[in-house]
């Protein structure tokens, strides 16, 4: 996949937003999600801010393009975080 999510997922919620400036690490970092050590972004984050990450990648990123293109690296990330 040549695209980057935030490109190929319509519903990314930091589409269009001044990179650097937006709540997702891989947008900021111009990576894909899939491209993220998600488990140590998710440790160094205030607890709410934790527990909202963990609850978009468990409810959202399941019914993502970029995920069904992603899923074995996806999948392990997800769960990883979700045990944080």
């Amino acid at each position: 996949m040549g695209a980057m999510c935030w490109d190929a997922n319509p519903g990314c919620f930091v589409k269009g937003q001044k990179r650097g400036e937006t709540p997702c690490p891989a947008y900021n970092e111009n990576k894909g999600c899939w491209q993220v050590d998600w488990s140590f972004i998710i440790t160094s984050l205030p607890d709410d801010e934790r527990a909202r990450w963990k609850k978009i990648m468990k409810e959202q990123c399941p019914a993502c393009p970029v995920y069904a293109e992603h899923k074995d690296e996806l999948a392990m990330t997800i769960h990883m975080v979700l045990a944080l």
